[in-house]
């Protein structure tokens, strides 16, 4: 089990020694369980806000509506939310009103899934209600209590439940299966900024697989915005388990490839889809440039791979390579090991590499749309003959 940082002890320790309960919660120590290291550590406490601010000198209200401050030690942050109890629902993704309470296992309560509804203190150890430790050991991914009351409180859950799958590589229980099935339309009234996190995380996930999960229960056609998925579904999935494969040493593959892969399918429409899902502009145009370059053949002439490095930098030119070897099979290292030499000898293939520029061209008269078209004809020879590439020659 992991072990649990000093300062999150000494909050911790601080907090009883006022006589408060305090314990770490959900996903920290469910993967404090799994032997794991957890991004965050959240404490849930029975002192009251005002409470807690004044028993720490550093502190600011990260989200005191609910409860939540902020308390900071040393260089590290941890929030401390007071037990609550959440209201009623009315829009399918947040409480109307919370009320604070005294008990930690009501708390406990209110959370969405049992591995997550788990609560400890070195002086008291697990609070576990529900027996989340039991569903990490099985491997399952089960609601606390009711799993249509769950969903309906916060439909983005139906969608945490898969990104929990893809993740954790757990299996996902048939009482949520049978409440996604009924309750997943409830997820067009959740915002495409909280759609397109949960599905960011998914794809990152160990477990890509899970990706299946998203068809099976009907939540794909929300994802996507109200579109259906209209690629080849294991294909999918198998290219974006060989493209996680290949990134064994070095982590996680970059979000923008696993998008391409996902979205490889959508042609023209890949854009509209990002952009319905509310991505920034700079992922757009890389992931929509991926997907459109995909199913084009590369020739293996430097003339050819210098047009598209005047598409690609250096480094997506590579990443455009290795999404080609997934999803087409064989090697491309011949076009590789070019695209490096022709980088390597430092061989014009854009307009500023021109031994020239417009400044030139309106000294001996020549500027305008015609200085425009003198310049891209004079790389277009350039990239052909690297020889040309001096003032004198062009001139």
């Amino acid at each position: 089990m992991t072990s649990i940082p000093e300062y999150v002890k000494e909050i911790i320790n601080t907090l009883a020694a006022a006589g408060h309960e305090a314990f770490i919660v959900g996903g920290c120590v469910r993967d404090m369980i799994r032997g794991a290291i957890p991004v965050d550590w959240d404490i849930a406490t029975s002192a009251l806000p005002d409470e807690v601010k004044a028993l720490f000198s550093r502190t600011f209200d990260s989200g005191i509506k609910h409860g939540t401050v902020s308390v900071l030690s040393g260089g590290d942050v941890c929030e401390v939310t007071t037990y609550r109890v959440d209201g009623e629902y009315l829009d399918n993704r947040r409480p109307s009103e919370v009320t604070f309470s005294g008990k930690i296992e009501e708390d406990l309560s209110r959370r969405d899934f049992t591995i997550n509804a788990i609560a400890y203190a070195p002086s008291r150890g697990f609070v576990d209600p529900f027996d989340g430790r039991g569903d990490i050991s099985r491997g399952l991914i089960k609601c606390v209590g009711d799993a249509e009351t769950r969903f309906g409180e916060d439909a983005l859950r139906m969608l945490r439940a898969v990104r929990f799958a893809a993740v954790l590589g757990f299996s996902v229980d048939g009482g949520a299966i049978g409440a996604i099935a009924k309750l997943r339309g409830n997820l067009a009234d959740i915002s495409a900024e909280r759609v397109r996190e949960e599905l960011c995380k998914l794809l990152c996930g160990e477990h890509p697989q899970a990706v299946r999960l998203l068809h099976e229960t009907g939540l794909m056609y929300y994802v996507l915005r109200g579109r259906a998925f209209g690629g080849e579904l294991e294909r999918v999935i198998s290219w974006i388990e060989d493209l996680g494969g290949s990134d064994s040493d070095a982590g996680r593959p970059p979000l923008s490839l696993l998008l391409a892969l996902f979205f490889s399918w959508t042609g023209g429409k890949c854009e509209c889809i990002l952009r319905d899902l509310r991505f920034d502009n700079r992922t757009i145009k890389i992931v929509s440039r991926f997907v459109e370059f995909l199913p084009k053949k590369i020739a293996e002439s430097r003339y050819e791979i210098k047009k598209l490095l005047r598409i690609f930098p250096p480094e997506e030119f590579e990443d455009l390579l290795r999404l080609k070897e997934i999803s087409q099979g064989g090697c491309l290292e011949k076009i590789r090991a070019e695209s490096r030499d022709i980088l390597a000898r430092g061989e014009c293939f854009t307009l500023r590499g021109l031994a020239v520029n417009g400044d030139d061209l309106a000294e001996i008269g020549i500027t305008g749309k015609a200085a425009g078209e003198a310049l891209e004809k004079f790389l277009d020879a350039v990239m052909r003959d690297p020889n040309l590439n001096t003032k004198e020659a062009l001139l």
